[in-house]
């Protein structure tokens, strides 16, 4: 196993997790927890819950992307392409919806992902083409 490997692995496995975190945090979040964020009060959940399970589910597909690159290599450009259309819903609704300095926050944090897990990719690819 090449070390870019292992760097690759644990690099998913750190986007899962970070994504089960938001997951969770989005279905736990009462009203105290979202306010501290700057968001505003909902008058239902719904939509909250949704984007939680949402994360949920996306976290799963990035721990088994993790678990074998060279088997799940699609997926982990499919993780590229989520984390980009993240960042640009989310810093496109800072900038044109609602000036929520938390959602300006993951965009960077997305963005910062994406870019991080596109030229681990770039580089693992190389790596297994001399390989």
């Amino acid at each position: 196993m090449l070390p870019i490997d292992r760097t690759l692995k644990w690099f998913l496995l750190i986007v899962a997790l970070h994504s089960l975190g938001v997951g969770i945090a989005l279905i736990i979040a009462g009203d105290t927890m979202r306010g501290f964020f700057g968001f505003p009060q909902f008058v239902s959940r719904f939509f909250q819950m949704q984007g939680g399970v949402f994360h949920l589910l996306l976290s799963y597909l990035y721990w088994k992307t993790s678990t074998d690159v060279s088997r799940y290599e699609h997926l982990i450009i499919y993780v590229i392409i989520v984390k980009c259309a993240a960042t640009v819903f989310l810093f496109s609704y800072y900038f044109f919806i609602e000036h929520i300095i938390m959602v300006l926050f993951s965009g960077f944090v997305d963005g910062g992902m994406g870019a991080i897990l596109y030229i681990l990719f770039r580089y693992w690819k190389k790596q297994k083409i001399d390989a």
